[in-house]
């Protein structure tokens, strides 16, 4: 069987490979003995040939991995340049003529016929592949059962709470609404580090409850810096006794150091007053977010806490935070005194 794991999710392709890796044996000592790896960027048709080819040590099959040669036949070639010394002469000897790729892509599409049923061979691909002679040779030896194509592709935004539920329950983890979004805003769409987290969680909480959202930043450190972003939105949107458990929270458990807590409560308020500005010359909020170089979404939340400020009030705040920040470092008052003053300051 040949088969093509491609795609940039780096945990699927693995997750594929597992799979049939366990198809062929559950001894992992006498898969290892039966399997070899090769490096598509080094290896010419005839490597894969002789690699597959060879027969199975105490076994059925052999695993035959090829990581990155398709992609390196598919990709544009190009004639070396004239040298200008020795070691860019050898440089260049190097450069793939497209003849050369021709005829590589040419015995590969060939040697696909001939594929010892005693061989597994796997292409490994870290990005999809769209088209070529390749591609559609494996696609219909797919329709002739001789081959697998196994797309992984990274869920798309909009898809991923989606993708982080079936895995939830894959590990056997219920997930709260909150706790979900946690992981979707914090994590985004590293799969591998989405997958160790939950089962930390599936180990933390056990199967009687959902996991909440404490439990996702008491677990996660991504999610730590939810509390955070948290903190900004309360002072953003003048909620004061919000932003003050938060600051708590933020000094008392996670352990931020003031110095960094002032320097992103000031970004903040340089953006409340920029996108504020920015609507008062008529931008809209797609134009808004990519002046302040932020997400699309974040531009109508921005707008909505400014609108709760007048410029005077954003720019005596922004002059608060300056004082907290030189009374620190002056000794004047302390970290913890310096925070308790700006914040009565930025929620009078």
């Amino acid at each position: 069987m040949i088969t093509l794991i491609h795609g940039p999710a780096e945990l699927l392709r693995s997750e594929g490979l597992a799979e049939i890796r366990q198809r062929i044996s559950e001894d992992d000592a006498l898969i290892d003995l039966n399997t070899a790896r090769l490096e598509g960027a080094q290896i010419t048709v005839a490597d894969l040939q002789n690699a597959c080819d060879a027969l199975p040590f105490l076994a059925e099959r052999r695993l035959v991995i090829v990581e990155g040669l398709l992609r390196r036949l598919a990709a544009p070639t190009r004639r070396p340049k004239p040298a200008e010394s020795e070691e860019a002469a050898t440089a260049d000897e190097d450069a793939l003529l497209p003849e050369v790729s021709r005829a590589q892509s040419q015995k590969l599409l060939t040697y696909l016929d001939q594929v010892p049923a005693t061989a597994e061979l796997i292409f490994l691909e870290d990005e999809l592949l769209a088209g070529g002679p390749i591609l559609r040779r494996l696609l219909e030896l797919q329709r002739d059962g001789r081959a697998r194509l196994v797309a992984c592709p990274k869920p798309k935004r909009h898809e991923l709470p989606e993708w982080i539920r079936a895995r939830a329950r894959l590990r056997r983890v219920k997930l709260d609404p909150l706790a979900l979004a946690d992981l979707t805003d914090f994590i985004g769409d590293d799969l591998r580090q989405i997958d160790q987290e939950l089962i930390k969680l599936a180990d933390y909480v056990g199967p009687a409850r959902p996991v909440t959202r404490d439990d996702v930043r008491r677990i996660v450190p991504a999610t730590r810096a939810a509390n955070i972003f948290e903190m900004m939105d309360a002072l953003g949107m003048g909620d004061a006794t919000m932003a003050g458990r938060l600051l708590l929270h933020a000094l008392d458990v996670d352990g931020e150091p003031p110095l960094r807590l002032l320097g992103m409560i000031a970004r903040q308020y340089r953006l409340l007053i920029q996108a504020k500005a920015l609507q008062a010359d008529g931008l809209k909020p797609p134009e808004i977010a990519k002046e302040l170089g932020v997400q699309e979404w974040t531009a109508p939340k921005l707008l909505t806490q400014a609108g709760r400020h007048t410029f005077a009030r954003l720019e005596r705040n922004l002059e608060q935070i300056l004082a907290a920040d030189e009374a620190i470092k002056t000794g004047r008052l302390g970290d913890r005194e310096a925070m308790d003053v700006l914040f009565a300051g930025l929620m009078s």
